[in-house]
């Protein structure tokens, strides 16, 4: 508890001189004292004013000295490292930051030495420095840090593998509201991980046909230690506990998941968790948001890895899938229909509409009633499924609504049916009626598979799972930048590009990552959004064959289970 703060500084000021003098850093002076250390500042402030007029007093006549002009510190030249790991083999490491000066949240940093060790793991840290001036050494291998860090403190710019960079001598300020802003093609394309104290990722743009690749920052193991101005305080609510976990597969695959400490430092990866230095198995997740679904392009090696689903058969053929695994309580599909056969983009293309007839059915009843069927395929008894209504669900009503559908030789029945509907139920004043919900149910979509409006709310925990992020304020267009200004965190999709900023999580698509209209360089990826009991989530990146983790770990996890 801290001592009253209200009485004279002078008071403090002998104790304050004393254990300075005995070579005591600054947080050992505040925390023998238990003063805060804005009254610290103050108190050594003073300090320094009272010996220079000492030193005036005794010396009124000496000329004063010239003292050499400092000079800013400088750095002309980055060293890069290359690990050169061994193929053949997994390797894995837990990556984090840590701000000089500052202690360790001793509760997560113990149960991330457990969870190394559980995993065989090498620990690495970057250190980030606070508060110097401009004549100050910056250096993070300079400042001074927890002795219990000193063995994994890393401040070297290191290849891990050829298209993973650790750039562990970044030393971006723990205020800065984007870590990554200017990193992304420090690896010239390639994954880039930056030690930070805010968790963040974003993909970074590429060619068509090429794999995904992650610009990411880690979380940190240090308490928050901020200047009380509004960067400081605005920064200390997004201080996040936080390590990075990456596995190497046997071919260089790259995998990433946060691993996110709560209030009492544990914390849950995918079915582990690790309480109080303690690993257990087996565990379920609250939720799971998976990426875009677009049914009529749906990825066959995502649907098999996703929820076990065969688009041949249009069936679930093996449990040895995500779903299974991970058993969440609550699933949300987004973007279930793709409305491909009669989209409003390409409704008065004759080429689109030619290609939509010569690679399948023109029929958009038959698309709606696949989407319901793989919906219902993919329900499990212990997990309450959601569709949230999205914007190419949504385009079902838009269809609907333009009266050149009257005219549509494939699909003039199906249009009729559905607006006498509507019409029915305006004219019956029928409350809450949605005509896309009304659609999926006479398609067969199951009573148990609950709806959400487009724009309505679904809460999990403190996660707002209902808004599928085409929807701003106001009637705006959504974004990730402005759901950061909302309330509650919030976990939707959209955009297909897998992205973390602040409390916002964004999943990228279980659908082909070329879907025709989308040319150019991409930032598309398939990702999962994770989340557990406790509110932290974590983002389940898939690379082309199905992958989400070392391939051979995820057999082992199976045989031992």
């Amino acid at each position: 508890m801290l001592r009253n703060p209200r009485r004279p500084i002078l008071e403090d000021l002998p104790a304050v001189r004393s254990l300075m003098s005995q070579g005591l850093r600054y947080t050992e002076i505040w925390q023998t004292l238990r003063i805060s250390k804005q009254r610290l500042d103050r108190i050594k402030k003073l300090i320094a004013e009272i010996d220079a007029a000492e030193t005036t007093a005794v010396e009124p006549s000496a000329p004063a000295a010239e003292k050499e002009k400092k000079k800013p510190i400088r750095i002309s030249s980055v060293t890069e490292v290359d690990m050169d790991l061994s193929r053949g083999k997994v390797h894995r490491f837990i990556l984090s930051a840590a701000q000089d000066d500052t202690p360790v949240f001793e509760p997560f940093w113990r149960n991330l030495l457990a969870y190394s060790e559980y995993l065989d793991a090498d620990i690495g840290l970057g250190g980030y420095t606070y508060q110097l001036g401009l004549y100050e050494n910056h250096a993070v291998a300079t400042a001074v840090y927890a002795p219990e860090l000193h063995d994994y403190l890393d401040f070297d710019r290191t290849h891990i593998t050829d298209s993973l960079l650790w750039i562990g001598d970044a030393n971006v300020l723990p205020t800065t509201a984007n870590p990554l802003n200017g990193w992304t093609t420090a690896n010239r394309g390639q994954h880039v991980i930056v030690p930070h104290a805010r968790v963040t990722l974003e993909s970074i743009p590429r060619m068509q046909g090429q794999p995904p690749r992650i610009a990411i920052s880690t979380g940190t193991v240090t308490q928050p230690s901020y200047t009380p101005r509004a960067s400081g305080r605005k920064a200390l609510f997004h201080h996040t506990y936080g390590a990075l976990l990456v596995q190497i597969d046997t071919d260089g695959e790259v995998f990433f998941r946060h691993l996110l400490g709560d209030a009492d430092g544990n914390f849950q990866d995918l079915d582990v968790k690790v309480v109080d230095g303690v690993v257990t198995t087996g565990h379920r997740v609250a939720a799971i948001t998976w990426g875009d679904i677009h049914h009529e392009q749906l990825n066959p090696t995502v649907a098999l890895t996703s929820w076990g689903y065969d688009m041949r058969s249009r069936s679930v053929v093996t449990g040895t899938n995500i779903l299974d695994r991970l058993a969440p309580h609550y699933q949300f599909l987004e973007d279930l229909n793709d409305f491909r056969r009669r989209n409003h983009h390409g409704i008065r293309d004759p080429h689109q509409r030619a290609m939509v007839q010569a690679f399948g059915s023109e029929s958009v009843e038959d698309e709606v009633k696949e989407a319901a069927a793989f919906a219902n395929a993919i329900r499990r008894d212990w997990c309450r499924t959601v569709m949230v209504e999205s914007n190419h669900d949504a385009a079902l009503a838009r269809w609907l609504k333009d009266p050149e559908g009257a005219l549509d030789a494939h699909n003039a029945y199906y249009w009729h049916d559905l607006n006498a509907a509507w019409h029915r139920a305006i004219r019956d004043k029928v409350p809450h009626f949605n005509i896309v919900e009304e659609g999926m149910r006479r398609a067969g979509l199951a009573d148990d598979v609950e709806f959400v409006n487009s724009g309505g709310s679904y809460l999990v925990g403190d996660v707002e799972c209902g808004l599928h992020g085409d929807l701003g304020v106001g009637g705006s267009r959504g974004s990730p930048n402005q759901y950061r200004r909302f309330g509650p965190k919030t976990s939707s999709g959209h955009t297909h590009t897998p992205k973390i900023v602040e409390g916002v999580y964004v999943a990228g698509v279980s659908a082909n990552l070329d879907q025709g209209y989308n040319k150019g360089p991409t930032t598309w990826a398939h990702a999962h959004i994770v989340q557990y009991d406790n509110g932290k989530r974590a983002m389940l990146i898939m690379s082309a064959d199905g992958r989400y983790e070392p391939s051979r770990e995820a057999v082992e996890y199976k045989a031992a289970a």
